[in-house]
């Protein structure tokens, strides 16, 4: 059977509850059946699992055919990701990365304190993961947790950063590093860009 990874279609939003990135997929054959996730792989392994139990209750091979070639294709999207990203994470490992260069200025939503643009990756590979983020004054982002050690860095702006039962202000230069798991919050004094490292586990790991 081929597997067609076109059809699965991967999108990354912030979470409306806590702000956090998330990754939303589904497959165009089975629109009504979405995910979310921390990362793809883990969202398209849940998929996967929601269309294998779904396969098990179909007897007639006319309706088993497209769950079977869904799975197909998820599992060719997987592959296919894990190599293309190792090989694009790769090349950006031996790069410079202009990390206050990354987004056209003025993308912060100024006086939109509801809103923030979506994240910008700037390198991933199977451990690690670089991400900035713009955060107009305002905007909070609550409390909610990561799986594995970050680092928050305030490259512009000021920021009001809570992990535990501690509020600390977190200015342009400064960083916090946080061990996995520590419950984090922040909201943004004034206008500001982040740079969010994580640590990502494999899949499988414990949370």
């Amino acid at each position: 059977m081929t597997a067609a990874p076109k059809t699965v279609v991967v999108t990354e939003e912030l979470c409306n509850a806590c702000g956090a990135p998330r990754v939303n997929v589904h497959h165009q054959s089975f629109p009504e059946l979405r995910i979310s996730g921390e990362s793809p792989d883990r969202a398209l392994d849940e998929l996967a699992t929601r269309l294998e139990a779904n396969l098990a209750a179909v007897s007639d091979p006319m309706h088993r055919a497209p769950v079977e070639l869904a799975i197909a294709d998820i599992q060719g999207f997987i592959n296919r990701d894990t190599v293309s990203e190792a090989a694009v994470s790769q090349a950006k490992l031996s790069e410079v990365i202009d990390v206050l260069a990354v987004g056209a200025p003025g993308q912060a939503a100024v006086g939109a304190p509801d809103q923030a643009v979506a994240p910008s990756m700037l390198a991933k590979t199977e451990t690690l993961e670089l991400r900035r983020l713009f955060l107009p004054k305002g905007r909070a982002i609550p409390t909610h947790q990561a799986r594995g050690e970050i680092t928050v860095h305030c490259l512009k702006g000021w920021i009001a950063f809570t992990a535990g039962e501690t509020m600390r202000e977190v200015r342009a230069g400064q960083l916090i590093v946080l061990a996995a798991g520590e419950p984090h919050s922040l909201v943004a004094l004034e206008d500001s860009s982040v740079l969010v490292t994580k640590v990502l586990l494999a899949r499988g790991s414990p949370s």
